[in-house]
């Protein structure tokens, strides 16, 4: 099926094009959503998918089969524009929160830290219970400001900020004063 639809890309590049995006839209789009969607409109998502199968379409000649499908080299490229626009959008922006200073859970992630200390530190955040550990993953793995998950949750804005506050001293105190 791959090889028929890449020989049809390459001599009907229109209508290989429409059965390629009929076949996988669901995937790309799935892929590009789950980590977009945080941070960008649903327009931003749409078009990081166009772009997606506008870059397959550029590479269909270098395309080699028999180191894999077209799903994951499309599940790549998916991947891949999506993570750069997510950091793109991360970096413009600019926290206003105080309580921003406080340990970044991302920044940790790539840190030095055994893999016991993350899984007690996602054990820990679990723990805090809802709506606690949403605020956490929000704050600390989306980037998302109190304001946003504040509007998000329909909670107050200085309930967020205690929220957190208290919970930095619980995960403290689970973790031993790790964090």
């Amino acid at each position: 099926m791959d090889e028929n639809l890449l020989k049809e890309i390459r001599s009907n590049p229109e209508e290989g094009l429409l059965k390629l995006m009929d076949t996988y839209m669901g995937l790309v789009y799935t892929i590009v959503r789950n980590k977009l969607a945080p941070i960008y409109s649903k327009e931003d998502i749409e078009e990081c998918v166009s772009t997606v199968f506008y870059d397959f379409y550029r590479q269909r000649d270098s395309i080699d089969l028999s180191k894999g499908s077209i799903k994951s080299f499309l599940a790549v490229i998916a991947k891949r524009r999506s993570v750069d626009l997510y950091r793109a959008g991360i970096k413009k922006i600019h926290p206003t929160d105080s309580l921003d200073s406080s340990p970044n859970i991302a920044v940790l992630e790539n840190s030095t830290v055994d893999t016991e200390t993350k899984h007690a530190l996602i054990q820990s955040i679990k723990d805090l219970g809802i709506p606690d550990s949403e605020i956490f993953i929000r704050k600390y793995y989306f980037g998302q400001s109190s304001k946003t998950i504040a509007k998000a949750l329909g909670i107050k804005v200085n309930t967020i900020y205690k929220k957190i506050s208290r919970g930095l001293v619980k995960l403290k105190n689970a973790l031993g004063g790790v964090l």
